[in-house]
């Protein structure tokens, strides 16, 4: 009797329109991460709260909790492996705070690929000012975009790794488990 009460509330708040909603709120925060305008973590684990919350059932929960997991991780994991590789090229932090300012500056001054060249410029002239040598302050640069790619793919992992198990807990609960 639980099963078809479970059923009936998932046929009620979340139709077909409220899933299709949901997965296009996913794809947002799934292009959040490669174009790392908006946050991508909590769009999308909102978006599957939002569908978990009005579908109701347990298993709709246990998906919330898996992709919960998935992307606190993959939030911790996109600062702390770039943060390794600045640290083993003696590159400061502080630089690709510099950088994120930069991008910030080049977005509003010729989008998107302003961005890019805001940032690598930033970090090129913090590094020249820190270093006072070309070579070193390139090499740093180059370095510092490696690190910030990977804060993108990790993010974009833990983003596509949230959207797919959201896919399988609609089919679970489509199916009435």
């Amino acid at each position: 009797m639980k099963h078809t009460d479970e059923r009936k509330r998932y046929d009620e708040l979340m139709s077909v329109l409220g899933t299709v909603i949901v997965g296009i709120v996913i794809l947002i925060g799934v292009i959040g991460a490669v174009v790392q305008i908006w946050p991508s973590a909590p769009v999308v684990g909102g978006a599957i709260l939002v569908w978990s919350w009005m579908t109701g059932t347990r298993a709709a929960w246990i998906i919330f909790a898996i992709v919960a997991v998935v992307l606190i991780l993959g939030t911790v994991l996109k600062y702390v492996i770039p943060a390794r590789g600045m640290n083993k090229a003696g590159i400061p932090q502080s630089t690709l705070v510099w950088g994120a300012v930069g991008g910030v500056v080049g977005w509003f001054i010729g989008l998107p690929l302003g961005l890019v060249l805001g940032m690598v410029a930033a970090i090129f002239l913090v590094e020249y000012l820190r270093s006072r040598d070309t070579a070193s302050a390139w090499t740093a640069t180059l370095q510092a975009l490696k690190a910030f790619g990977w804060t993108i793919v990790i993010e974009l992992i833990a983003a596509l790794t949230s959207a797919t198990v959201w896919g399988v807990g609609v089919a679970l609960v489509a199916a009435g488990n």
